[in-house]
Protein backbone atom coordinates (compact mmCIF):
# COMPACT_ATOMS: atom_id res chain seq x y z
CA UNK A 1 0.00 0.00 0.00
CA UNK A 2 1.47 3.36 -0.97
CA UNK A 3 1.37 6.37 1.31
CA UNK A 4 -1.54 8.02 -0.52
CA UNK A 5 -3.82 5.03 0.19
CA UNK A 6 -2.55 4.82 3.76
CA UNK A 7 -3.11 8.56 4.15
CA UNK A 8 -6.78 8.19 3.18
CA UNK A 9 -7.31 5.51 5.82
CA UNK A 10 -5.52 7.61 8.43
CA UNK A 11 -7.63 10.64 7.52
CA UNK A 12 -10.81 8.53 7.82
CA UNK A 13 -9.77 7.47 11.33
CA UNK A 14 -9.04 11.09 12.23
CA UNK A 15 -12.40 12.38 11.03
CA UNK A 16 -14.48 9.46 12.34
CA UNK A 17 -12.95 9.58 15.83
CA UNK A 18 -13.23 13.37 16.01
CA UNK A 19 -16.93 13.06 15.16
CA UNK A 20 -17.46 10.06 17.47
CA UNK A 21 -15.66 11.79 20.35
CA UNK A 22 -17.69 14.94 19.86
CA UNK A 23 -21.00 13.05 19.64
CA UNK A 24 -20.05 10.99 22.68
CA UNK A 25 -20.10 14.14 24.82
CA UNK A 26 -23.89 14.65 24.70
CA UNK A 27 -24.80 10.96 24.23
CA UNK A 28 -22.42 9.18 26.63
CA UNK A 29 -25.17 8.10 29.04
CA UNK A 30 -27.49 6.82 26.31
CA UNK A 31 -24.98 4.40 24.75
CA UNK A 32 -24.75 2.02 27.77
CA UNK A 33 -28.55 2.15 28.09
CA UNK A 34 -28.92 1.15 24.44
CA UNK A 35 -26.40 -1.69 24.87
CA UNK A 36 -28.29 -2.97 27.93
CA UNK A 37 -31.61 -2.72 26.05
CA UNK A 38 -30.24 -4.68 23.07
CA UNK A 39 -28.84 -7.27 25.47
CA UNK A 40 -32.29 -7.63 27.03
CA UNK A 41 -34.13 -8.19 23.74
CA UNK A 42 -31.65 -10.61 22.18
CA UNK A 43 -32.36 -14.31 22.77
CA UNK A 44 -29.15 -14.80 24.77
CA UNK A 45 -28.50 -14.43 28.46
CA UNK A 46 -26.65 -11.10 28.50
CA UNK A 47 -26.21 -9.31 31.80
CA UNK A 48 -26.60 -5.53 31.98
CA UNK A 49 -23.68 -3.30 32.80
CA UNK A 50 -24.15 -0.73 35.54
CA UNK A 51 -24.80 2.69 34.08
CA UNK A 52 -22.04 5.28 34.50
CA UNK A 53 -22.58 7.54 37.47
CA UNK A 54 -19.49 9.72 37.48
CA UNK A 55 -17.58 11.66 34.84
CA UNK A 56 -14.06 10.27 35.43
CA UNK A 57 -14.28 7.45 32.87
CA UNK A 58 -16.21 9.68 30.49
CA UNK A 59 -13.32 12.15 30.43
CA UNK A 60 -10.84 9.35 29.72
CA UNK A 61 -13.05 7.96 26.93
CA UNK A 62 -13.37 11.30 25.16
CA UNK A 63 -9.65 12.01 25.51
CA UNK A 64 -8.87 8.59 23.97
CA UNK A 65 -11.11 9.28 20.99
CA UNK A 66 -9.48 12.66 20.42
CA UNK A 67 -6.02 11.07 20.81
CA UNK A 68 -6.89 8.58 18.07
CA UNK A 69 -8.27 11.40 15.90
CA UNK A 70 -5.05 13.37 16.35
CA UNK A 71 -2.84 10.32 15.72
CA UNK A 72 -4.70 9.62 12.48
CA UNK A 73 -4.44 13.27 11.47
CA UNK A 74 -0.69 13.40 12.16
CA UNK A 75 -0.10 10.11 10.31
CA UNK A 76 -2.00 11.53 7.32
CA UNK A 77 -0.03 14.80 7.23
CA UNK A 78 3.34 13.42 6.18
CA UNK A 79 5.17 10.17 5.72
CA UNK A 80 7.54 11.43 8.40
CA UNK A 81 4.77 11.01 10.99
CA UNK A 82 3.34 7.59 10.11
CA UNK A 83 4.68 6.23 13.41
CA UNK A 84 1.69 7.93 15.08
CA UNK A 85 -0.41 5.13 13.54
CA UNK A 86 1.06 2.71 16.10
CA UNK A 87 -0.90 4.55 18.81
CA UNK A 88 -4.13 3.59 17.02
CA UNK A 89 -3.07 -0.05 16.65
CA UNK A 90 -2.18 -0.19 20.35
CA UNK A 91 -5.39 1.52 21.47
CA UNK A 92 -7.79 -0.53 19.34
CA UNK A 93 -5.94 -3.79 20.02
CA UNK A 94 -6.01 -3.16 23.76
CA UNK A 95 -9.69 -2.26 23.87
CA UNK A 96 -10.67 -5.26 21.72
CA UNK A 97 -8.67 -7.63 23.92
CA UNK A 98 -10.07 -6.14 27.14
CA UNK A 99 -13.68 -6.23 25.90
CA UNK A 100 -13.20 -9.94 25.16
CA UNK A 101 -11.46 -10.58 28.50
CA UNK A 102 -14.15 -8.73 30.46
CA UNK A 103 -16.91 -10.62 28.63
CA UNK A 104 -15.28 -13.88 29.77
CA UNK A 105 -13.98 -12.91 33.23
CA UNK A 106 -16.38 -10.19 34.40
CA UNK A 107 -19.87 -10.79 33.04
CA UNK A 108 -21.44 -11.71 29.70
CA UNK A 109 -22.74 -8.22 28.93
CA UNK A 110 -23.80 -7.20 25.43
CA UNK A 111 -21.88 -3.93 25.85
CA UNK A 112 -18.64 -5.94 25.71
CA UNK A 113 -19.78 -7.65 22.51
CA UNK A 114 -20.68 -4.24 21.06
CA UNK A 115 -17.18 -3.04 21.93
CA UNK A 116 -15.65 -6.03 20.15
CA UNK A 117 -17.90 -5.48 17.11
CA UNK A 118 -16.84 -1.82 16.87
CA UNK A 119 -13.18 -1.85 17.91
CA UNK A 120 -12.24 -5.30 16.56
CA UNK A 121 -12.61 -4.35 12.88
CA UNK A 122 -11.00 -0.96 13.54
CA UNK A 123 -8.02 -2.77 15.07
CA UNK A 124 -7.76 -5.21 12.14
CA UNK A 125 -8.03 -2.44 9.54
CA UNK A 126 -5.38 -0.39 11.35
CA UNK A 127 -3.04 -3.37 11.71
CA UNK A 128 -3.47 -4.65 8.14
CA UNK A 129 -3.11 -1.21 6.58
CA UNK A 130 0.06 -0.63 8.63
CA UNK A 131 1.53 -3.98 7.58
CA UNK A 132 0.70 -3.32 3.91
CA UNK A 133 2.17 0.17 4.07
CA UNK A 134 5.39 -1.01 5.77
CA UNK A 135 5.69 -3.93 3.34
CA UNK A 136 5.36 -1.59 0.35
CA UNK A 137 7.85 0.84 1.87
CA UNK A 138 10.35 -2.00 2.42
CA UNK A 139 9.99 -3.09 -1.23
CA UNK A 140 10.74 0.44 -2.42
CA UNK A 141 13.89 0.57 -0.26
CA UNK A 142 15.26 -2.60 -1.88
Amino acid sequence: MNYEKFRKIARAYAVSHLIAGTLYIPFHKIIPQICNFIGDVLPFHFQPLPLPSEMFWFALSVSMMYMIAYSGYIASKSEDFVYAWKVIILSKGTSTFLFFAFFIADKPAFAYIAGIIVDGPLFLIALISWKKYISEKDKVKR
